[in-house]
């Protein structure tokens, strides 16, 4: 799930309301109408575990951040991770 928020993330231009993160990830999992109910749960819990400055196992940082503070429902992925996300998706079309 984190490397489709991120996508989703990335897709909105690197940053997007919660809600609209979420139903997009729950528009690519709809069958015949039926929703995932435990998606908008999973999803912030995801987010938030890759959003925290200690999130990061040794020396790598969080692909996540609120970009209008704690409590936000705007989301964001990092500079460092949207250049590298771009940076592949660059990649990929060039080859």
């Amino acid at each position: 799930m984190v490397g489709e928020i991120a996508e989703v993330l990335l897709t909105f231009g690197g940053a997007a309301h919660r809600d609209q993160v979420i139903d997009r990830l729950g528009a690519h999992r709809s069958r015949d109408g039926f929703r995932d109910l435990d998606l908008r749960a999973r999803a912030v819990a995801v987010f938030d575990a890759h959003s925290r400055l200690d999130a990061g196992y040794g020396r790598v940082r969080p692909l996540f951040r609120r970009p209008f503070g704690p409590g936000a429902y705007r989301w964001a992925l990092t500079a460092e991770a949207e250049a590298f996300l771009r940076a592949g998706s660059e990649a990929k079309r060039a080859s």
